[in-house]
This record gives structure tokens, sequence and C-alpha cells, in this order.
């Protein structure tokens, strides 16, 4: 394929991905050297000969001087090893950082490594996105350090500043309103549970309390299926083991997993159970990551657009720093139900 490029033609990433045969996010991670991205020498090698054969520098359309170029912060709740472990997370930064690259703004990534405070003062940044759940005492003091912030994954109960969520208790709803409209009324819960950094208290997922509440109003609420742990495979397995081995004579016809991780080692424990899916057991979960559709059976689940929340958090941080609002806004951003064999 050959791109003619007009003289006028300023190339984007979206070029650059068409030409290179990947996704845009690959090219926004390759491009901005991204170690944690997983690609083969070739792949990154056609990205910067596509790159180089439309003429494409990564601040080529800005005629800003490098002293007016803006630069953000992103603050992760997450250390490097546990966003590598979380799709989710890496998906809502790509998101941020693709923002970046089209918006000529400089970025760092400042992972939660216990130095929070010496690292977000370590420069001076015209804005900061929150990325995951942090203390009050953490919030105060980014907010005394910088006017310009939204919070990515987590909602600003104090309206001081804007946040962009996906909505957990709604997609719970209406996976649960799925399940019982097909018939099941034994459904179980497999969660995990997310612990806010330097306190070490644990924030009630919204999904344990939107299942527990449908569940509850359709007086089919039962304890002995409910069962939260980490948001891994290996706790998925662990879980479900110990869910089966608990309920052999009553089992659930039905399971509402946290997230995709953890319904991939339900899977493997159902399996090993000598339990066929979804003819003993139905699986429904959230996320959507890309392997799901090739699992066996492949795994039903909720597609959460969290690229596009990483985007709209970055769109909105540049509505602060360019001042064109005052009032701040909430965001949740869109999912679906993806049907596949296992529900």
């Amino acid at each position: 394929m050959i791109f003619f490029v007009r003289g006028d033609y300023m190339p984007t990433i979206r070029d650059i991905a068409k030409l290179a045969n990947v996704s845009p996010a690959t090219v926004s991670r390759v491009l901005n050297n991204d170690k944690t991205i997983n690609v083969t020498a070739k792949t990154k090698r056609n990205i910067f000969e596509a790159a180089e054969q439309l003429a494409y520098t990564k601040h080529k359309h800005s005629k800003k001087s490098k002293a007016n170029v803006k630069k953000i912060a992103v603050v992760h709740w997450y250390t490097v090893v546990q966003e590598v472990n979380d799709p989710y997370f890496i998906s809502i930064r790509m998101g941020i950082q693709h923002e970046c690259i089209e918006n000529d703004i400089e970025f760092d990534i400042i992972y939660n490594d216990g130095n929070l405070r010496k690292n977000i003062t370590s420069h001076k940044y015209h804005g900061i996105i929150v990325l995951g759940r942090f203390s009050e005492e953490d919030k105060d003091f980014i907010e005394s350090i910088n006017s310009n912030i939204v919070y990515a994954h987590t909602k600003d109960m104090r309206f001081k500043h804007d946040n962009v969520m996906a909505d957990f208790r709604a997609m719970t709803n209406d996976v649960l309103c799925y399940l019982i409209g097909k018939g099941h009324k034994k459904i179980g819960y497999i969660g995990g549970q997310e612990v806010i950094p330097s306190t070490q208290k644990r924030h009630i997922d919204p999904r344990e309390l939107e299942f527990q509440e449908v569940m509850y109003q359709n007086d089919l609420y039962n304890s002995k299926y409910f069962k939260v742990g980490s948001y891994s495979i290996e706790s998925g397995y662990l879980q479900t083991v110990e869910l089966i081995d608990n309920t052999i004579n009553d089992l659930p016809t039905a399971l509402f997993c946290g997230n995709d991780s953890i319904a991939l080692g339900a899977c493997r424990a159902i399996k090993e159970k000598g339990l066929q899916i979804p003819k003993d057991i139905s699986i429904f979960s959230v996320n959507d990551i890309p392997t799901l559709q090739y699992t066996s059976p492949s795994l039903s689940t909720v597609k959460v657009y969290s690229e596009f929340l990483g985007v709209m958090s970055m769109k909105l941080l540049v509505e602060q720093m360019n001042h064109e609002r005052e009032l701040k806004i909430s965001v949740m951003v869109p999912y679906e139900l993806v049907f596949r064999e296992s529900a």
C-alpha cells in the first residue's frame, strides 16, 4: 500500500496504523517508546518505516516552541507490575497517551512506588490525570499543587474536578437481568477487591453492591454463591474451586465474574471439576480482553470502552488547561454486552 501525501496534509497516528497494518494504540505506544508493549521487532520496524514514509514526526504539526509545549502527569494507583497484569488499566493509559501525542502534549506516568509526593513535585505540570483510587489525603495534596485535575476510574464526590468512569453498577444490572431472563435462579458472583494505596483500605466494588441488591430484590441471593478474592486468574480459579466444593450438591447454574481474568480462572476450575460450560454453569464477565473470543468456549462479557475512558479524560484535561469552561463535569463511558458461547 502506498500513501501519497499532499504538501498541506499532516499525517496522523491512524494513517500510520493503516499503513503498518496495526492498531492506532500500538502505533501510539511504539512511537512513544513504551517499554511495556509486547510487539515484535518487525512490527516496530514497520511502524517506524510507515511513519518515515508519511513524513510523520511526533510534533510535526505543531508550531509551538519547546518552551510552550504543555506537559501533564498521569498519577497511577498501580505499580508497573500491577498494570501489566490488568489489561483494563493498560487500555486506559493507552487512550491517554494517544491523545497526548495527537495534541503535542508531553506526559509522565507516575506509578505507585511509595514516593507519590516526591515524584509529582519533581516537575512543573500543566495538568494531572489521577488514574485509580487514592486516599483523601493524597487527593488533597494533589489538589494543593495543581488546579487542572481529572479523575479517571473514580468519582470526585466533592464535585471539585472532572471525572470519567465506567458504570459498573449498570452493567452488572444488565448482565443479571439477562441471566434471570434466561431462567437462571442460582447465580453466583466471583469478584475481586480494590485496595486504596497508602491506607490499604478496601474499596467496596460497585459490582458487588449491585449484584447483592438485584439478587435480594428478586429473592435469589444466596451467600454460598458469593466469593470475593482478587482480580486475577489465580484468584478466580481458587474462589471457583472453593465455591464448587462447598455447593457440589446444589451448584449455581451461572456465574458473574468481576473481570475477564477472574473468568478465565473460573473456567479452568469448572473444567477441572468435570463440569461443562455452559451446559452445567454459564459464565459472564467484564472487560472483553482480546483473547476471550478465542477461548473454548468463547466467553460472554461486557465490553467496556476503557481506551475511550482514557481519551475522554485527556480531552477534559485539555479543556481545563485551555480555560474553555468553569463548571466541572462527570462522564460515564459506554459499554455493551457481548454474547458468546459461555452464556
